[in-house]
Parts: structure tokens; C-alpha cells; sequence
């Protein structure tokens, strides 16, 4: 039963696959969807889900005329409920200010999300709160860096950066990198480990968690981004999720990474307090628009936890037709694997009787072309680069 039915909600991204399924989501429950970006041709914009798309500037480039089109649009559209998707996040976590108090944006304020968000301060956080962690230091120059001595190899990456972007892997006695310094961006160095990875999704309302997926990383880009999707249950995992949300009375979306190694334990990695991957996991039936709405409580008002189903087995199509068939998308990944798993797993972009979105596909991603010429990125870069936020202060 969805209770919270015939509101009006404004999502970010638009080009996301995130947002995409997200608005079907809403829509299927009675919802009416508004949905943004800076680039003009993306998928979610010819949804059969969405009612209106709107241009606005980027976020990362033009952080305070984002805001205030977006304020504006909620006034203009009358909006109830704005539902950041990248780390604009963080942006409009900084502005609050300039929205009519009428209207919720579902994000915790910008301390807490600025202390999880940056990688070297959640290490911290973890550590202050008793959670074990991997060996771990803050490096900001050459001499830190050369004087960094877990034993053993370690990642190094910068504070404010997202999936395998700049990541080294350090190992003893061989040569160090020479990474870009950054004031207000520093690197963590990070004992490097193995084990069984997982990425998680969350939605919550002041400490508490109204929806929860747990997803092993299985195809990914360099191992990092997932492009298949399998719902597990995981209590130790879960309780992790739980006592930090608890302890930083976080409401919004959250993502964490862990690894779960067979001698020293589950470790998190790093925290993505915003939304991931993992919204695409749940289906229509699920009722997952109350979560956001914060509805799904009992008579006692107790929450009760809307999960993916079990059976749940989903990919991003186009990113495994790019990237899932490379060698290190997968361990010992062949051809004939790969094959099997396109063939079983569901596509989140075709949808029958929403066929538009994975029509334009290909003028989405000739619009996303002309970001890596503009900023002279790569394709997996150019996908957020206007949308990322990398430590500094509006």
C-alpha cells in the first residue's frame, strides 16, 4: 500500500540510469516526476515516467545558479520532495537556505555529509566510534607519502574522488607515484586487502533505515563500479550500516564498500553518502516511494524495512556491452561467461512499454561525448564530471 501517493518529486541527474529507474519507481506509485540535468538529451527525460525535464546549469561549474534554478522550479512546479542523485548532493547540502521551507530535500546537512563523504575523516569517524579499520594515513605531500609503513601495500586516493578514479596501488619497495596535491583534497593511504566485496544502499530518516540492498561486486568497471546487480543478505554488514547511521542521525541516501576477508573480518572502505547503484534493485511492488516518504512504519511505529526480493538479478546493459567482456571486469572473465550473464540478467534501461530511454541511448551518450571533449576526460569520467564536488566550499 502506498500511502504517500500523488506527491510531486524533483530528481537530479537525469542522464543517470539511477534516475531513470528511480522515476519509474515514483511514477508506478502514483507519483508525479520532475526530473533535471545540465545536458539537454538524456534518458530519463523520455520516460513515460516523467512529466517534465527542465536544463539547468552544472552544478559542479555553476554551483549557486544550480541552486537557485532548482528553488525556483520547485516554487514554479510545486514540489514536495527533492531527491539529489550525485554529488550535487553535497552542493545543494550547502544551500538549503534557499528553498522554500515547504519543500524537503531528502539529504542530512552538509557537516555530516562533508565528514562521510571525504575519505580520510570516515576513516576517522570509524575509528572514533570503536569500528575496526584498515590501517590507514592522511597524506598531503611527498614526505607523508614516503613515509607511510603499514607493512604491507596500500591504496592511495584522494579524499573527494568516486569509483577506481586515481586510485594507486603502492606496494613496498617499489617506486611511489607522484600524485597531483590538492589543498583541501588529501589522499588516504589505505592498507590494501582482499576478500569479498560488497556495496550496499540505503534509505533513511534521522538515524534510521526505511530501506536496505546488499550486493556483492561481481562484473564491474576495474572492480569498482558494478554493472550487475544480486540482492544477499549479510547481518554483520547490515549491522555496520546501522550503527552509523544511527550515530550520525543521517537521513538521506547512502552507499557504503566493504570487503569481508576470511581471517581479519568485514572492513569498510568507503562511505558514498548519496545514492548508488543499488536503487535499481527494487521493483515496482516493492513500494520503495515510502521509504522516501518515511511511511512504511506499523501501527507501533516501528519501520519496517523494504528489501529487494530475492530473486533480483539485474545489469546495466550498455555499461556491461562496454565494459563486461574486458578482462579485469570479472575474475577469470571469458567470453563465454560474460555471454552467459548478459543473456540471464535483466536489463534496468529496456523496459516493455517504456522503450524510449534505451532508444536514445545512443544520442544520450554522444551528448555525454561532447562533456569529454569539452573537459578533456574519458568516457566513464565525462558521465559525472559536471556533477561531482571535490571538498569545495560554496
Amino acid at each position: 500500500m502506498h500511502t504517500s501517493a500523488g506527491k510531486h518529486v524533483l530528481i537530479t541527474f537525469a542522464r543517470s540510469f539511477l534516475t531513470l529507474e528511480l522515476s519509474r519507481l515514483m511514477a508506478a506509485a502514483g507519483h508525479r516526476v520532475t526530473v533535471v540535468d545540465s545536458i539537454a538529451v538524456t534518458v530519463s527525460r523520455y520516460s513515460n515516467s516523467t512529466s517534465k525535464f527542465v536544463r539547468v546549469p552544472p552544478p559542479k561549474f555553476e554551483p549557486q545558479a544550480y541552486c537557485r534554478k532548482l528553488s525556483q522550479i520547485v516554487v514554479d512546479e510545486g514540489i514536495d520532495l527533492v531527491i539529489p542523485i550525485h554529488e550535487e548532493t553535497d552542493i545543494l547540502s550547502m544551500m538549503v537556505g534557499l528553498f522554500d521551507p515547504s519543500v524537503k530535500l531528502f539529504l542530512t546537512d552538509f557537516a555530516t555529509l562533508d565528514t562521510l563523504h571525504n575519505k580520510v575523516s570516515f576513516q576517522r569517524k570509524l575509528a572514533d566510534m570503536g569500528l575496526p579499520t584498515l590501517s590507514f594515513a592522511s597524506v598531503s605531500n611527498d614526505a607523508e607519502l614516503a613515509a607511510v609503513d603499514f607493512g604491507t601495500a596500500f591504496a592511495l586516493k584522494q579524499s573527494y574522488s568516486r569509483g577506481s578514479q586515481n586510485i594507486y596501488k603502492v606496494v613496498p619497495g617499489q617506486p611511489l607515484p607522484s600524485p597531483k596535491y590538492e589543498a583541501g583534497n588529501e589522499w588516504l593511504a589505505q592498507e590494501w586487502t582482499s576478500g569479498t566485496s560488497y556495496c550496499t544502499y540505503s534509505i533513511c530518516h534521522e538515524g534510521k533505515i526505511y530501506a536496505h540492498a546488499t550486493y556483492p561486486v561481481r562484473y564491474a568497471i576495474d572492480g569498482k563500479s558494478c554493472l550487475t546487480f544480486e540482492q544477499v543478505t549479510h547481518p554483520g554488514i547490515f549491522d555496520w550500516v546501522t550503527k552509523i547511521v544511527a550515530e550520525t542521525n543521517f537521513t538521506g541516501q547512502i552507499g557504503f564498500d566493504f570487503i569481508d576477508n576470511p581471517e581479519t573480518g568485514l572492513r569498510c572502505i568507503e562511505c558514498n553518502p548519496r545514492a548508488t547503484s543499488g536503487i535499481m534493485m527494487f521493483r515496482e511492488h516493492n513500494g520503495i516511494d515510502r521509504a522516501f516518504f518515511g511511511t512504511n512504519v506499523d501501527a507501533a511505529g516501528e519501520v519496517e524495512l523494504i528489501e529487494p526480493d530475492a530473486d533480483v538479478d539485474k545489469m546495466i546493459g550498455v555499461g556491461m556491452l562496454l565494459y563486461g567482456w574486458r578482462k579485469d571486469a570479472f575474475p577469470n572473465n571469458s567470453m563465454r561467461g560474460f555471454g552467459k550473464e548478459f543473456r540471464r540478467a535483466q536489463d534496468v534501461i529496456t523496459r516493455k512499454g517504456d522503450e524510449r530511454p534505451a532508444l536514445m541511448l545512443v544520442p544520450s551518450y554522444a551528448a555525454i561525448l561532447r562533456t569529454c571533449f569539452k573537459y578533456k576526460v574519458g568516457l566513464a569520467e565525462a558521465f559525472m564530471h559536471d556533477h561531482e564536488w571535490d571538498g569545495h566550499k560554496v
